[in-house]
């Protein structure tokens, strides 16, 4: 703040004080009421004369240098820790924090590889098996229909051959009985007879055959159509058993790969990455040893943040988003802009004493190494006036809740009563820092006030 205050001083008013017209006052009457106070008493006195200005409320605070994300981690799977960061080591995002040694997990995963190549192996026989039942299928419909035409086919021959036989048979004994008619005499009838006797037997010979061969023909026609069906029955099962074959080949290589996928999911479990860029904080993991449940490791990101405590007092004073300025006692004489980004609305209470923690942003100097955990104090800007009257804190005086100054009004006093040449003056006022406070009315630039106390 760039604040101009015109004093001037009198080292001594014993003398008499009778002035010319022409001179000026420059003494000045001190903080408060003069009532009861003679000049002899006052060995010199201030004046200020009121200008516009900025007047910034802060609030001074202590904390200490703490990191936006701090955060602890385990790994999920035991074994040899290859290698691991220490504490205070760097580290970039992504960068690999812990390295569990993974063979066995990588054994189990070229197993599952091997299984899936089997599973699939399978499944490509299981589809050969099925297409070749098709094609038997298909081949055995065919016969069937083919075997079945030639069963037809002997059924009918064996039919006409019965039908021949027997109109055959009918016409020979036909024949031999209009030659029996024709017989003269009794030698030629015996002769016929006999002939009657051998066409007779010859025709039932020839009908039997022709039933024997068609009733073979019907059982062959019969026993081709349960053949033919159970053929087809046979293939039908065969393409259902090779169908369900190639289903449990899929689920098996589909198994497989999920399981080989939760595998190579799980290698990444051996490999603890870093999640940003920051510092370890502290480790309990160490090359050479086994990691367990319980082996942790505590990150802080390097993005750093001023932790600060606020009383109780001066807690609702202050807002997200106040300016405010850091300082650290490792670098004196630097300044870094800031501002509060977040306040923990939760009380701690040390000694019974109830504070606030407020965290605080700022700017980093790329030339500055900033260290998490140093002192850090700030000065937060709780509120701001800009070109406003202002005049010394202590010029300002309280009287029934009222507030007054003592305003110069004449640059002429008689020593035997100085209080002539002021005028006490009530003033309402704003906000104030620890050297000057804001007056809101009752005075206006260019007024001078009297700041010194009378002793």
């Amino acid at each position: 703040m760039n604040i101009k205050a015109k004093k001037a001083f009198i080292k001594s008013i014993a003398a008499v004080m009778v002035l010319a017209a022409s001179a000026t006052l420059t003494a000045c009457i001190g903080m408060g009421a003069l009532g009861g106070r003679s000049a002899e008493e006052e060995e010199g006195i201030e004046i200020f004369t009121l200008e516009t200005g900025d007047i910034i409320q802060v609030i001074a605070v202590t904390g200490s240098v703490d990191s936006v994300s701090q955060n602890k981690y385990t790994m999920p799977v035991s074994g040899g820790i290859i290698s691991a960061l220490e504490k205070g080591d760097s580290f970039k995002q992504g960068d690999v924090l812990v390295e569990i040694d993974d063979s066995d997990a990588i054994d189990k995963f070229e197993k599952i590889e091997m299984d899936i190549e089997n599973a699939e192996s399978a499944l490509k026989t299981s589809r050969i098996n099925y297409q070749k039942a098709l094609d038997a299928n298909h081949i055995a419909i065919q016969l069937a229909e083919l075997n079945a035409e030639k069963a037809e086919e002997s059924a009918r021959s064996a039919l006409l051959s019965l039908e021949n036989a027997n109109r055959s048979a009918q016409l020979s004994i036909e024949s031999a009985e209009l030659a029996l008619e024709n017989a003269k005499t009794d030698k030629e009838e015996e002769s016929v007879e006999i002939q009657v006797e051998s066409a007779e037997n010859s025709a039932r010979s020839s009908q039997n055959q022709a039933e024997s061969s068609y009733e073979q023909s019907l059982i062959s026609q019969s026993t081709t159509y349960w053949n033919n069906l159970s053929s087809l029955q046979q293939a039908e099962a065969q393409i259902a058993i090779t169908a369900e074959s190639i289903k449990q080949a899929e689920l098996k290589v589909e198994a497989a790969r999920i399981e080989l996928e939760e595998a190579e999911e799980g290698l990444d479990d051996y490999r603890l990455l870093a999640p940003y860029e920051g510092i370890v904080l502290s480790t309990d993991f160490r090359v050479g040893e086994q990691a367990g449940g319980s082996t942790m490791i505590s990150l802080i990101s390097d993005e750093f943040i001023a932790r600060v405590t606020i009383s109780e007092n001066d807690i609702s004073k202050i807002s997200k988003g106040n300016e405010a300025t850091i300082t650290f006692d490792a670098y004196p004489g630097l300044e870094f802009p800031g501002e509060v980004i977040k306040i923990i609305p939760i009380s701690t209470n040390e000694g019974g004493i109830i504070s606030f923690e407020v965290l605080i942003s700022f700017s980093r100097q790329e030339d500055v190494d900033m260290y998490y955990g140093l002192s850090a104090n700030a000065s937060i800007v709780a509120e701001k006036a800009e070109g406003v009257l202002y005049v010394p804190i202590q010029s300002v005086y309280k009287e029934d809740g009222k507030s007054y100054v003592d305003l110069l009004i004449s640059e002429q006093a008689d020593p035997e009563n100085i209080r002539q040449a002021i005028e006490k003056t009530e003033v309402t006022t704003g906000i104030n820092d620890y050297l000057y406070i804001e007056i809101i009315s009752g005075l206006e630039a260019g007024d001078v006030i009297v700041t010194s106390r009378i002793r």
